[in-house]
Order: C-alpha cells, then structure tokens, then sequence
C-alpha cells in the first residue's frame, strides 16, 4: 500500500509530468512547516497541497513523517499568505 506522502505527491504531479513533487517534497513541507527549502517545480505545485487534497490525507501524511497538526496548520498560513486561495475543508477541521 502507497504512503500519503507518495500518494499526495502523485496526485499533484499528474497535470505536470511523472515525478514532478516527490513523497519527500511533501514530508519536508509538512515537517518543516514551511516550503522553504523545497526547490522549484514542486514549491510552486505544492501551494495547492490544501486545496487538491483531503484533510485525513494531509494529517495521515503529516504522521506518517513524524511531523505535527501544528507544523501543517503552519504551512497552511504560509500558503494563504502569499496569498492562495483557503482551504474550506481545511479550515472545517478542528484542532
């Protein structure tokens, strides 16, 4: 069975080519709270992270890499910040 970090990383991948963001682009990005550090295509693809995926599938992601609700609750403000369109999905659930 594929990880969620692998099938995120699939996912947002698909309109782009094979490959594009990778499980660890998402790892780090969860782990870190942040997409610095996260080179150019996948930084850009992965400002959708929250809005093209599932809340359960973002937070099993976020375990998965041993990372936390608060550092995915981090780089969801980052995201918005830049700004990106929220996540109403997102933003329903509560933490």
């Amino acid at each position: 069975m594929d990880s969620a970090g692998t099938m995120i990383a699939f996912h947002l991948s698909v309109p782009y080519g094979p490959d594009i963001v990778k499980e660890q682009d998402v790892y780090n990005a969860l782990k870190n709270g942040s997409l610095g550090g996260i080179a150019t295509p996948a930084k850009d693809i992965l400002v959708s992270l929250f809005n093209e995926n599932s809340p359960a599938s973002i937070l099993k992601a976020a375990y998965e890499c041993g990372s936390s609700v608060e550092k995915a609750q981090k780089l969801y403000r980052e995201i918005i910040a830049m700004p990106f369109p929220r996540s109403t999905d997102w933003e329903k659930v509560s933490f």
